[in-house]
């Protein structure tokens, strides 16, 4: 605990934030400024959200600046009705004075952390003494339960269409303005925190422990161990690369290549000409970190990649090409000329009004491009998940129709069909200084297959664990790389015995969290297996209940039954693993919490002498969040 002169010592060192004050004439403008830019500019505005929404939506953003505001208020209404458009390239950033604040003063988590099984567990921290070791799980900041703020400022994060997945990997990295969304948007809800208070556990702990932490710089937060991409990575450095035998990975962890641009084809060639020098038959392509970048890289997987020749894009369609006097306000790369007054004869109108840019012959993306002479032409499986977006998403859909790739992991973020991107046009509102990214174009994948508002769907499912997070295990991969998948034990086979360990719950009321001693006594046949709970509840306090599972329609239903109520869920994963007892099963179904609708993931994980089954629950456009656990051990 840092002590009281130190702490004053601290907060007076730090120079307040150099935030404005809004009165509601400047705060409406600013607004009326915002609204007219979307309404003006932005091709994807009524595209997820009827315009009866859109004008609701405008309205509660006009209420709340009809009264004195500060900035900081003003950008978190802000990201609430940017976030309600869907998509990922429309975001508002801080004042430029407020943004370099940030990035020198301490306002950051001394931590990293993912989200996984719907709980907050450390990947890394500062080394600050008592600080959550990698490994424990948050459970309040300060004095905040964990769930209420993943759930509030998860209505922030920016994703595509329904892709809502993206929340919880975007809330624990985003690779953009200031790392994560959750460092990027608790300020606006909560202030610049002076110090941290956290409460944590371990998974086998039964009572929590607390930690005061100092905040830390953006830049100290940039350096902190992070498994995945760092910060602002870039293509030339992003790649990584090994042989096994006959089997390669590729791993790009990002497909940006415009600050430090190389050519994609050059650079990734001596990789292709050695796969076909060594007869490589099978290529793990690994692109979960990878949210977006630059179409050359694109264009230059799709050479090496795809059999026939192919034009990755269709032509982008823009809600408009001439923009009044907006453009004294907006800012971006390039000439301005052509950018907000480019030549009439370079686009088409539609039907629907919107102007289609004709190719042109320096967009590669646009234009027919042949196989390459060192084109792999083996078994390509890709890895994807809740991280892709943008040009990667787009990628992986072009795979999948043209080039016929297996795909492992999770269903990508982002749109298959294509988001709205584009140029990225920088409006500053003239009183608060915010910056709102509006993009210009849909960008349309040249596919004939995708699910409207999504990103591309699996072929196999593999949904990383708490249990694979302590193994330090990475299954997606496993499964990948594996030339036969192993023998799925039954219910009755994995679970059955007697158990020992805890029952984790959050209350309904309070989020409060609650462990109770539990023994577990399993026994079935087959796929049926019954549970036989005991609780200890507390002094001369025993509770006791069962639950009956099931797996039906020949493997595809989870069916849970307690009392006289029974549920099915839709099973996304069942698989075994190099133990003959280990499982891992995920199931979602729907059911309801204090009379409300939410949607329902089961994950039960069965690792050598650990038996991990969890509940997790959601709202539409919220993350997963623990509604309870069990962690288990043989008893002796």
């Amino acid at each position: 605990m840092l002590l009281p002169s130190l702490a004053l010592t601290l907060l007076l060192a730090v120079p307040a934030p150099p935030s404005v004050t809004l009165d509601a004439a400047k705060a409406r403008a600013d607004v009326a400024l915002l609204r007219r830019a979307l309404e003006t500019l932005h091709p994807g505005l009524h595209r997820y959200r009827g315009k009866a929404e859109t004008r609701a939506a405008f309205a509660r953003l006009e209420a709340t600046a009809s009264r004195t505001i500060t900035d900081l208020v003003l950008w978190r209404e802000v990201s609430l009705l940017l976030a309600g458009i869907h998509c990922d390239h429309t975001q508002v950033e801080l004042p430029e004075a407020l943004d370099a604040w940030r990035r020198v003063q301490p306002t950051h988590l001394p931590l990293r952390f993912k989200l996984i099984e719907g709980r907050m567990i450390v990947v890394s921290n500062d080394g600050q003494p008592g600080a959550p070791p990698p490994g424990a799980e948050l459970v309040t900041l300060n004095g905040v339960p964990v769930p209420q703020v993943l759930s509030t400022l998860g209505r922030t994060v920016a994703y595509d269409g329904s892709a809502d997945q993206s929340i919880a990997a975007k809330l624990g990295s985003d690779s953009d303005l200031m790392g994560d969304d959750f460092n990027e948007a608790w300020p606006a809800f909560h202030g610049f925190p002076t110090r941290w208070e956290l409460d944590w556990k371990r998974s086998e702990d039964r009572r929590l422990s607390h930690a005061t932490l100092e905040p830390i710089p953006f830049t100290r937060w940039t350096a902190l161990p992070w498994p995945g991409s760092p910060y602002r990575d870039e293509f030339y450095k992003a790649i990584h690369w090994r042989l096994d035998g006959k089997t390669a990975t590729l791993r790009i962890d990002t497909f940006v290549n415009d600050r430090n641009p190389v050519d994609p084809e050059a650079f990734l060639g001596g990789f292709f000409k050695t796969l076909k020098a060594r007869g490589v038959g099978h290529l793990v392509l690994d692109l979960r970190e990878s949210g977006g970048g630059s179409d050359d890289v694109a264009v230059a997987l799709g050479r090496y990649l795809l059999p026939e020749p192919f034009v990755w894009l269709k032509p982008a369609l823009l809600k408009a090409i001439r923009y009044g006097d907006l453009p004294q306000h907006l800012e971006s790369w390039g000439n301005r000329q052509e950018l907000f007054e480019p030549p009439l004869d370079g686009f088409r109108r539609t039907k629907d009004g919107a102007w289609e840019r004709l190719p042109r012959q320096d967009e590669a993306a646009r234009q027919l491009q042949a196989p390459s002479p060192d084109r792999f032409t083996g078994r390509v499986t890709v890895l994807t998940g809740p991280m892709n977006a943008s040009g990667v998403t787009m990628t992986v859909a072009l795979l999948k129709e043209k080039g016929g790739a297996r795909l492992v992991g999770e269903e990508s973020a982002g749109s298959a069909e294509g988001p709205t991107a584009g140029r990225i046009f920088l409006l500053t509102l003239p009183h608060s200084g915010l910056r709102i990214r509006i993009p210009n174009a849909w960008n349309r994948t040249n596919v004939d297959h995708f699910l409207a508002g999504r990103g591309v769907p699996v072929d196999a499912t593999v949904i990383p664990t708490l249990l694979d997070f302590e193994a330090g295990r990475d299954r997606v991969a496993e499964v990948a790389k594996a030339s036969a998948p192993p023998a799925v034990p039954t219910l009755a086979f994995a679970l059955a015995g007697s158990w020992s360990g805890t029952l984790d719950y959050r209350d309904f009321g309070s989020d409060r969290r609650v462990v109770l001693p539990t023994l577990l006594t399993v026994t079935g046949e087959g796929e049926e297996a019954r549970l036989d709970f005991t609780f200890d509840d507390g002094p001369g306090k025993t509770v006791r209940a069962a639950q009956v599972l099931r797996i039906r329609a020949g493997g595809a239903e989870l069916e849970s039954a307690e009392g006289d109520a029974t549920g099915r869920m839709r099973i996304l994963e069942r698989r075994g693993g190099s133990d003959t007892r280990e499982l891992t099963l995920v199931a979602e179904g729907s059911g309801h919490e204090n009379g409300t609708p939410v949607e329902v993931r089961t994950v039960l994980s069965r690792r050598g002498a650990v038996l991990s089954l969890s509940r997790l629950t959601r709202h539409p456009g919220e993350p997963f969040l623990l509604r309870h656990v069990y962690r288990l051990s043989p008893r002796p």
